[in-house]
């Protein structure tokens, strides 16, 4: 069960829904973590005490680790009470509340961010500099649809700290890439988002900008750089069906943009190909035979006569074919 919530919570809780102009949801999700239990009991405190807010759970979203949603650019895997719960609070209902945090310079360079950035914030609960932080954040991600922030208690999720080699709160994280501990500026950080080599986007980002609707933006930038971004394989062999479909729309823009660059894909997915299941063999095995290199014909002919699934062996066909 989560914690016991201190009255002065509670009161902020309802003074903030007595406010709300209409009807808001609060997402969540769930993973089978042990304190799946506690954000649950968050969320039905908050529309307990809230009543225009509605408690809906998202079995879709891929996270993995328990998450409140705050519209599509934030996560929180932390339980935002006390010095947390006030940010948190003013996003929910207004995801715009802390636009007036960024600049109006910063506001215009955002525009021209063309891929996600993805920043995970490092927080404590009694963390005296977090709240300022965790503010600028959501003002970046209120400014822009490319800005994904996740907030993530570092004392409740120990392990995903620790993997994160967390020492200190707050620790801004981009891209899995740089960091930042302590005050973090937000001039600084737009300036690192838009320097950002494309080819060293991981594949969060890369999915993130698939399932947006800009399959043809992934395919773009590669292009444009003329490789195959090694995070864009890996959604290539990603085990959840929709994550390849996705990944495979934006390879087909691409072998028909530059028919030279598609066909480098033999390589990584031939080397991948013994580690898949059968269900993505049978995707692999489209994919080469749409990369338009014939360079994948021997491999493609050994899967068709080998001991593989009946299914596997009609797509080798199927590729094959394509490729003559």
């Amino acid at each position: 069960m989560m914690a016991a919530v201190t009255d002065n919570n509670k009161e902020r809780i309802r003074q903030w829904g007595r406010a709300l102009d209409g009807d808001i949801a609060l997402r969540y999700a769930t993973t089978g973590h042990a304190v799946d239990e506690r954000f649950r009991a968050f969320v039905d405190l908050v529309a307990d005490l809230a009543p225009r807010v509605r408690a809906k759970k998202d079995g879709d979203a891929m996270v993995s680790r328990p998450t409140l949603f705050i519209g599509s650019r934030v996560g929180y895997q932390a339980l935002p009470l006390d010095r947390e719960l006030e940010p948190f609070l003013a996003a929910l209902g207004d995801d715009s509340a802390f636009a007036d945090r960024i600049s109006p310079d910063d506001r215009q360079r955002l525009l021209q961010l063309r891929a996600p950035a993805l920043v995970k914030v490092y927080i404590t609960p009694h963390c005296p500099y977090c709240p300022t932080t965790v503010s600028i954040l959501l003002g970046l991600a209120a400014c822009s649809d490319q800005v994904r922030v996740t907030v993530i208690d570092g004392e409740l999720f120990v392990d995903t700290a620790q993997k994160d080699r967390i020492s200190a709160a707050p620790t801004v994280i981009l891209d899995d890439r740089f960091r930042w501990t302590g005050s973090v500026d937000a001039s600084e950080l737009v300036t690192l988002m838009l320097d950002r080599d494309p080819a060293d986007l991981g594949a969060d980002a890369l999915r993130g900008m698939i399932e947006a609707g800009n399959a043809e933006g992934v395919a773009g930038m590669m292009a444009e750089r003329g490789v195959i971004f090694p995070a864009f394989i890996d959604l290539l062999i990603h085990p959840r069906w929709s994550v390849r479909l996705g990944a495979m729309v934006s390879f087909e823009i691409l072998a028909e943009s530059d028919p030279g660059l598609a066909g480098g894909v033999v390589e990584p997915l031939v080397a991948f190909f013994a580690d898949v299941d059968d269900g993505v063999k049978g995707d692999l095995i489209h994919v080469l035979g749409e990369s338009g290199n014939k360079m994948a014909l021997p491999f493609l002919t050994t899967v068709a006569s080998g001991d593989y699934d009946d299914e596997v062996q009609i797509a080798a066909d199927e590729a094959i074919e394509k490729l003559k």
